[in-house]
């Protein structure tokens, strides 16, 4: 006749701390899955996003600041110079000047320039025009995108829409006058 043992404390049958074994593996492979997916989406924020952490400058910071003048990739904030855009006929190379949109324009200006067509609300005067570009050797800011903030409310523009911007704009994107 077998005898019983009593069993020691603290002592597991085998299947039980096998179970016990699994269930830790289970949790710690949930944990790594878990930190695995967590930095994955958290790349592809950071990844889809690089541009919106571009701080962008006011025209007399950019020109104030000569180590923002080395070429690198910025984006400067500020409105247009009345009548200071340029474009030649049948061409989408525009040339203008940029003030701080703060102010009365007497401070200092940005000539820039662009290749392509210029977005709707770049000509009202009451919007802050936000250049993405670099700084090229000739002194002018070259754009590779324009941004148009609209003004807080709304403020018509009649009366005060250029003469000449269907010139400015042809095609689809010209106003009736």
């Amino acid at each position: 006749m077998a005898e019983d043992h009593p069993v020691p404390a603290g002592y597991l049958p085998a299947d039980e701390v096998a179970e016990e074994n699994n269930g830790r593996r289970t949790r710690n492979r949930l944990i790594i899955l878990g930190a695995v997916v967590a930095l994955a989406v958290g790349y592809m924020i950071y990844a889809a996003f690089p541009g919106s952490a571009l701080y962008f400058l006011t025209v007399s910071e950019f020109k104030g600041g000569e180590e923002y003048q080395d070429g690198r990739l910025l984006r400067v904030s500020g409105k247009l110079v009345p009548d200071s855009f340029q474009r030649e006929d049948n061409g989408t190379m525009a040339r203008f000047q940029l003030v701080d949109k703060e102010g009365d324009g007497a401070g200092a200006s940005l000539d820039a320039s662009y290749v392509g067509v210029m977005p709707d609300l770049f000509f009202n005067p009451h919007s802050e025009i936000i250049l993405e570009g670099s700084y090229s050797t000739v002194g002018v800011f070259e754009t590779d995108s324009i941004l148009v903030k609209c003004p807080s409310k709304y403020q018509s523009l009649d009366g005060e829409t250029p003469e000449d911007y269907n010139t400015y704009n042809s095609g689809s994107e010209a106003q009736a006058s």
